[in-house]
């Protein structure tokens, strides 16, 4: 070929090259600023793609100290403080020379390879969070012994709960090391503690954006020899790609490979502009570019894809099936490629999670199979085995039995880590896989932590899986336990009538096998909640439950007077304390007045963890039942020392649930506005119950503020979330809350119909103290649709079934019934007085709200009377107290019935104008924000559309004169116009 010719022929390059980064000397700056200057966490925020770790990668380049850098893989299955563990690993070969305290020895469950160097293994903990603290703070101390000055975590939204608490913990010392992560927002589950992790004052986020047009240019340019683009190839590229820095390279490179990028008169450009169609999703790119490479290449990938992560060489090449030799070669057209790269230790890994998850998914059913099975085996032969790993090698190869193993094994160390949320994952994929058969269906069902479920739906899944196996052949004693089981799940999800049923039928087999497990399972059917049973059913199996364990009838402290019953073989002193709990609880549901003695007679005594755990979880329930018979001061009480004890003692699910009842308590007594905060925090929790009385709070909210509407929605939510509740757990009734809302909105027929199904209940168990909420509710519906009759037997019913109770609730239900009968049959003086007498009821308790109602009711029939003096100025009285308790929408109804009587109240202040200070509803917004919400979800919360909550963001984005949502947030908490953002409740 002449010189000329050669000339005018366009040339291609050997091959794009690595870009350099582009466009992130600000962000460099920033970051390199806050880690030097800034106490706090650093946090480098954005979408897939964008440049996170390069500009981490960049970042840590020059830094002086020593780094520890954990990567977060997409397994999933989270691999329990994987991350970090494996990081160390890579900077440590042992631990015998570090200065490490006792405290290690909590260590040997994540590293197994170094007991020898360990000192020894501390006593066990009953509580998971208590052992979960104490692992992390053994990491933290080997952190600090290792020198690391700074802590590096990349993919944080992979990352598992546990890691994320080690960084709570890492923050809270505000000593070395430093922390640094990347993570993806649109990628963080709502529940998830990074959230609250990098919402904390002192954070510094950076987010990358992506190229502008000259930017991208500058990065195509960096790929080819930092040879000029031409500025229609660049507008091209940025208008494809919207500037993502990945998706450039992608398409340069697809580009390169098609042999459609040239070179001509000194700059880059493609050939055809208006025929050639670049795909504009990255997986169409990966997987172009990858059916350009040879068989070998394409067996690493698959084999990478499987995988998951980085790996040596050595483990690619078995787990692909190549010869040694070929497996070279295909890594390294794999590696030219640009679809992988290696790390400092020569492991090889993709460049991209989105190219391995390409791959991954263009692979067939067979082939996958064929290779997680190579990868398991490989595995397992590894020094240190990754329990999770194989579990899920094995579980998507098909392997059972292995799968099965692994994944209990894995569950194992999950607890230990104070992991039981993926302990639970892990043991109901095994379950619903149908991984386990006949008796080890029971043993694994038997070993799952079910306060982790997230919900209701998993558990009705192993209740399938349980009626499967007990229809199978199994051993008599194998389907007892089987059937017990099933029953305790069936329980657990509200099937009462099947549960108490099939329980029944195996308490005389528990008995002779497993006593304990029998006394479990007579409570159970104590308990009087779900089924048309009497009480006195209920009952007699209490008291063949405390004859069982030694503490029958009458007996708290100790054993039944008469002949001693000595504790059955295989029972506790923790399962006493619990009878004991439970029976007191139990007694007081049942409307039993001995259930008071019964609790004030409890032993002190329980020092153990299991005993400490009764403690706190029978003082809970003694104060739901105390809440029941509307004697809050002893509900207070007891809830204050169930939320101490699971506090001191780490048990955060408890404390949860106990927040949950004391913010609906507080509703009770008129100590409005920390239920509302609770509400709002609670609405996006985990914990499938949180979220209902969550739910149900807000709609008590809705309704007296008179959005009527809401509130029935609210109410519905809350049904469709949460756990069956009935007329047992009283105010928190959702047919109790739905006949209150009927009322106020004026529909008598909705409100009676709310109440049918629980009204029946009552009748059927001959439980009258259960109907204090839904009696006076029912009167008042049975008289607003003209059934006098039908209403007055209702009142002379639930009369005498509360006669002689010493329950508050009941006392005030009563007289509200007395009134709203007498107001039906004209006796208005009469019906005042007794509305009166109901007010001073409700003040009692207090219960500040209906009390105010009732007296309003009092008013309304004074004026009836021609009593205007006294009535106006009751109601005036009633509109202030329902104004100052937030009940606007109950006080523009008095307003009204003032203006009727020809009396003036002030109106209440139109819209202010607030100039450069946020509104109050800005305020709402901004708090919501600053936990991490957005914009739907605060719109859910406050009952806005996603569009005004927009309009609140900018506006005060305006005011306080920042570029974007975060600065927002992060200037809201520096100034103190919102706290500091309190953990979101999970489960």
């Amino acid at each position: 070929m002449s010189a000329a010719a050669g000339a005018d022929t366009p040339i291609r390059p050997a091959g794009p090259g690595v870009p350099r980064l582009v466009g992130r000397d600000r962000d460099l700056e920033l970051l390199g600023r806050a880690l030097d200057e800034r106490p706090g966490l650093v946090a480098v925020a954005g979408e897939a793609g964008i440049g996170k770790s390069r500009l981490l990668a960049e970042l840590l380049r020059e830094r002086p100290e020593r780094v520890l850098v954990a990567v977060c893989p997409p397994f999933r299955e989270p691999y329990t403080l994987g991350p970090v563990v494996d990081a160390v690993r890579g900077l440590a070969a042992g631990v015998a020379d570090l200065p490490l305290t006792a405290l290690a020895g909590a260590l040997r469950p994540v590293f197994p390879e170094w007991a020898g160097q360990l000192p020894p293994a501390p006593d066990p903990l009953a509580d998971d969070a208590a052992s979960r603290h104490r692992l992390l703070s053994a990491l933290a101390e080997l952190v600090d012994a290792l020198g690391v000055g700074l802590l590096a975590l990349e993919d944080a939204h992979w990352a598992d709960e546990t890691t994320l608490e080690l960084l709570l913990l890492l923050r809270a010392r505000r000593e070395r090391p430093r922390l640094v992560l990347t993570y993806r927002p649109e990628d963080v589950r709502p529940d998830s503690l990074l959230r609250r992790l990098v919402a904390h004052t002192g954070v510094t986020r950076v987010e990358p954006g992506p190229l502008d047009a000259a930017g991208t240019a500058d990065l195509v340019s960096s790929m080819l020899g930092g040879e000029p683009v031409s500025a229609e190839f660049a507008e091209f590229l940025h208008r494809r790609t919207d500037g993502l820095p990945l998706a450039v390279e992608e398409c340069v490179r697809l580009l390169y490979a098609r042999a459609d990028l040239v070179c001509e008169d000194g700059a880059w450009l493609r050939r055809d502009v208006a025929e050639l169609d670049v795909p504009p999703s990255i997986r169409d790119a990966v997987l172009e570019r990858a059916s350009r490479l040879g068989p070998a290449a394409g067996a690493v990938l698959a084999a990478l894809a499987v995988l998951e992560g980085e790996h040596p060489p050595g483990l690619v090449a078995e787990v692909a099936g190549l010869p040694a030799g070929d497996a070279e070669d295909g890594v390294a057209e794999a590696l030219a490629g640009g679809l992988l790269q290696e790390d400092r230790e020569a492991r090889l890994g993709f460049r991209h999670g989105l190219a391995a998850r390409s791959v991954y998914r263009a692979l067939g059913a067979m082939e996958r199979r064929r290779l997680h099975q190579r990868a398991g085996q490989a595995l397992e032969r590894e020094r240190v085995r990754r329990v999770a790993e194989l579990a899920r090698h094995f579980r998507e190869a098909g392997d059972r039995p292995r799968w099965a193993a692994y994944a209990e094994q894995a569950a194992d160390r999950a607890v230990a880590s104070g992991d039981p949320r993926t302990a639970f994952g892990l043991l109901h994929d095994v379950l619903t896989g149908r991984a386990a058969e006949g008796a080890e269906v029971a043993r694994l069902v038997q070993r799952m932590p079910m306060y982790a479920a997230p919900g209701n739906g998993p558990l009705r899944e192993l209740v399938a899986v349980l009626r499967e196996t007990a229809g199978s052949g199994l051993a008599p004693k194998e389907r007892t336990e089987v059937v017990w089981q099933l029953a305790r799940l069936m329980f657990h999800v509200g099937d009462m009538e099947a549960a108490s049923a099939e329980m029944a039928r195996i308490v005389p087999a528990l008995v002779r096998e497993r006593p304990a497990a029998a006394v479990r399972a007579m409570m159970m059917l104590a308990r009087p909640l779900g089924t048309a049973h009497p009480a006195a059913h209920h009952r007699a199996w209490l008291d063949r439950a405390g004859e069982l364990i030694g503490a029958g009838p009458g007996a708290a402290s100790g054993p039944p007077a008469g002949p001693a019953v000595e504790r059955p073989p295989g029972t506790t002193p923790e399962d006493r304390l619990s009878f004991l709990m439970d029976r007191a609880a139990t007694l007081l549901v049942l409307g039993d007045p001995a259930g008071w003695a019964a609790a004030a007679e409890l032993p002190d005594g329980g020092r153990s963890p299991g005993e400490v755990l009764q403690r706190a979880r029978g003082f809970a329930n003694l104060g739901e039942a105390a809440m029941l018979w509307g004697r809050y001061g002893d509900a207070r009480r007891h809830l204050d020392a169930a939320a101490e004890l699971a506090a001191r003692h780490q048990h955060l699910r408890l404390h949860a649930l106990v927040g949950a009842t004391l913010a609906h308590l507080d509703w009770l007594t008129g100590r409005w506005p920390g239920p509302a905060r609770w509400a709002d925090s609670a609405l996006d929790a985990g914990e499938p119950v949180l979220r209902a009385d969550a739910l149900l709070l807000r709609g008590l909210f809705d309704a007296a503020r008179g959005d009527h509407e809401r509130a029935r929605e609210r109410v519905a939510g809350a049904i469709a979330v949460g756990r069956p509740r009935g007329p047992a757990d009283g105010s928190r009734d959702p047919s109790a809350v739905l006949a209150r809302v009927a009322i106020t909105a004026g529909a008598p027929g909705e409100a009676r119909a709310a109440t049918d199904a629980a009204w029946e209940l009552v009748q059927a168990k001959q439980l009258w103290l259960w109907a204090a909420e839904t009696a006076p509710l029912r009167i008042r519906a049975l008289l607003g649709a003209g059934r006098a009759a039908e209403a007055r037997r209702a009142a002379e019913a639930f009369a005498e079934g509360t006669r002689g109770l010493d329950a508050p609730i009941a006392t005030a239900a009563r007289r509200l019934g007395t009134a709203l009968l007498a107001r039906a049959d004209g006796e208005l003086g009469g019906a005042a007085e007794r509305f009166e007498a109901a007010a001073a009821a409700w003040d009692a308790l207090p219960r500040p709200y209906d009390a105010l109602l009732a007296r309003e009711e009092a008013a309304g029939c004074r004026l009836a009377t021609g009593d205007r003096e006294a009535a106006v100025a009751v109601l005036r009285t009633v509109f202030d107290g329902l104004t100052a308790l937030g009940a606007t929408g109950d006080a523009d109804r008095v307003r009204r019935s003032l203006a009727d009587a020809g009396a003036r109240v002030a109106a209440r202040a139109g819209r202010p104008g607030y100039g450069d200070r946020l509104s109050p509803r800005e305020l709402d917004v901004l708090r919501l924000l600053v936990e991490g919400r957005t914009s739907a979800q605060i719109a859910r919360v406050l009952g806005l559309s996603p569009r005004t909550v927009e309009k609140h963001v900018h506006s005060a984005m305006r005011k306080r004169g920042v570029p974007s949502r975060t600065a927002l947030a992060v200037a809201a908490v520096e100034s103190g116009d919102v706290p500091t953002p309190r953990p979101t409740p999970h489960s």
